[in-house]
């Protein structure tokens, strides 16, 4: 099991029960060595998972700031890969921009 940080948009299509384009959400986990991007739900959900030694954050730009990860999305630019940002400083940047939300996977 793996603990992952959670950045998610609002759903702007609540009154909707399939949409292909919200809710968009970034799941980020140092166990697991990945990080997972999903948008849309019912027959509208797609998502991928990446290592976070393979993912590009340039390619990603639009997809971390729909999350309202402007502020993720400055921070990870900064960096190589994923992989070469640490935990806790990963968990004190989000507790300064949103509540820490984790799923166990």
């Amino acid at each position: 099991m793996a603990t992952y940080y959670v950045i998610s948009s609002p759903d702007h299509d609540a009154d909707r029960p399939h949409s292909s384009d919200w809710p968009k959400v970034l799941k980020l986990s140092f166990e697991a060595g990945e990080i997972q991007l999903s948008q849309g739900k019912g027959h509208g959900f797609v998502g991928a998972n990446f290592a976070l030694e393979e993912f590009q954050v340039a390619e990603w730009t639009d997809f971390i700031e729909a999350c309202g990860g402007e502020w993720l999305r400055e921070e990870l630019s900064g960096h190589e890969s994923l992989a070469a940002i640490e935990e806790p400083d990963f968990v004190r940047l989000v507790n300064k921009q949103t509540t820490l939300v984790t799923e166990d996977h």
